[in-house]
């Protein structure tokens, strides 16, 4: 009998080792947060915590069985969770990035996901009967599925290292912290590398985030200086005065006089006229003849926006990958205001406005590699010191398609370039002035010796240089 209990107890020994072995796969790993993204984790032997301190809720995260006795905790979900929906594009980003994008299951609009990784044949539209096959729905309410809603930031009150952290937030459904941490250092070292690169710029250029809205049929004009979009102009080397925001955005001539110092704007309004966006664009602005405006960035087209990377559908990938890589985005900006910072970098999000046509790229195996994904990749950033702007003749033309039938020769250049441009132009004419000026002189003095030919008046035709410049 002893000798059966013995064995009894050896067999039920190996087999708390086995559980032991199993539940180690749901282990909770302690990392830590290196911005304040508007959330914290708490870790228990049992249980963890996710506390969103924006929308002040609590969610509760356990392996076995659900912890009795624990306040406060607003919903429990059992983890590792294995399907998953969606109703705000940034998650899909971030499962794309961590690995998990066969967890997608359901999405508030599935034909609105650009990620040419998904399985489109297994993601359901998220209704009401969806919500019961899913273990948790990521959202921009906590309340928008009830016990299964868990909220993640949508709007750029955060700073884009705050927002892209949330990844860390995601993982903890499915017990992935510590590749997400190691994935978040790669980020946030490469765009804080870039951001220190480009804090030496002799000649800073003046930049604006804007857009426009309709407003039940008022006009609203903005200059958006959200911590996301303020953080991104300044790590690109751009200063701006976003103090002059207008108080009345309904007033065109004060948001226009607030902008005119640009040498860059980034536009995000919701433009609709595909292939004639541009045209639309100027019309929303007021800007009816730019080419006579003597606005910098009018002058020089500089007017750019983030929607290059696209699904076949026109939908802009941006939401969905862009606020997950934070760094990539940060080189796309540079990559426009200072060119020859880095002339290997190839641009994914930033579209250019200034021309008549749109080269927005729709995102296909040629540009996404599904097995080896770039969202996932963090290429290293050199530390340098050297770097103090781009040459002002440097004209980024690298995305810049020329209109055939017009005068490009202000595409692609800055308001530094122009005034630089503009002096040189100046003592072209001067020179030119003088030597029609000698010519004149000379021709008097031929003139007073011949007294058979009769004095007569005489002048140059009006030198244009306003055709110099064309806006095209």
């Amino acid at each position: 009998m002893m000798r059966f209990s013995a064995l009894a107890l050896s067999t039920a020994v190996a087999l708390v080792g086995n559980l032991g072995i199993a539940l180690g796969d749901c282990s909770f790993d302690e990392i830590s947060l290196q911005t304040t993204p508007g959330f914290t984790i708490t870790i228990d032997k049992e249980y963890k915590i996710l506390e969103d301190t924006i929308a002040k809720v609590k969610y509760g995260l356990y392996c076995d069985s659900q912890p009795k006795g624990v306040d406060g905790v607003d919903k429990w979900f059992k983890v590792p969770v294995s399907s998953v929906g969606v109703r705000v594009p940034i998650a899909s980003g971030f499962l794309e990035a961590l690995g998990h994008r066969d967890a997608l299951t359901a999405a508030d609009s599935p034909g609105n996901l650009t990620n040419i990784c998904l399985d489109a044949s297994k993601i359901k539209s998220l209704d009401s009967e969806e919500q019961a096959n899913v273990d948790v729905v990521f959202s921009s309410d906590a309340a928008s599925d009830g016990d299964k809603s868990v909220r993640l930031p949508t709007d750029d009150s955060l700073s884009p290292l705050q927002k892209a952290e949330w990844i860390k937030f995601v993982a903890a459904f499915f017990n992935d912290e510590k590749s997400s941490d190691s994935l978040f250092s790669s980020i946030s070292d490469a765009y804080n590398c870039h951001w220190s690169n480009l804090q030496n710029v002799a000649q800073q250029p003046h930049a604006y985030w804007i857009q426009y809205a309709d407003n039940n049929g008022e006009p609203s004009y903005n200059i958006i200086d959200s911590s996301y979009q303020k953080s991104l102009l300044a790590g690109a080397g751009a200063t701006n005065d976003t103090s002059k925001a207008l108080d009345d955005s309904s007033d065109l001539t004060k948001f226009q006089n607030a902008i005119k110092d640009a040498d860059f704007v980034i536009d995000q309004t919701n433009l609709t006229e595909y292939g004639k966006r541009a045209t639309e664009w100027y019309s929303k602005f007021g800007y009816s003849d730019p080419q006579n405006s003597g606005v910098s960035f009018l002058l020089s087209r500089n007017i750019w926006r983030t929607d290059k990377y696209t699904s076949k559908s026109g939908v802009s990938n941006f939401p969905e990958f862009g606020y997950v890589r934070p760094d990539l985005v940060l080189q796309d900006i540079i990559s426009v205001i200072e060119p020859t910072y880095d002339a290997s970098h190839t641009r994914r999000w930033m579209l250019w406005l200034g021309g008549t046509n749109e080269d927005t790229v729709a995102i296909d195996a040629d540009n996404y590699d599904c097995s080896s994904p770039w969202i996932s990749s963090v290429t290293k950033c050199t530390a340098r010191s050297d770097f103090t702007g781009s040459d002002p003749d440097t004209s980024d033309s690298s995305e810049k398609p020329d209109d055939s039938d017009k005068d490009n020769s202000g595409s692609g250049s800055s308001g530094r370039t122009g005034k630089i441009v503009g002096g040189v132009v100046g003592a072209f004419v001067f020179v030119v002035l003088g030597i029609v000026g000698l010519h004149y002189f000379n021709r008097h003095r031929r003139n007073a010796r011949i007294q058979a030919l009769r004095q007569s008046d005489f002048g140059g035709e009006g030198i244009n240089l306003h055709d110099a410049r064309r806006f095209s």
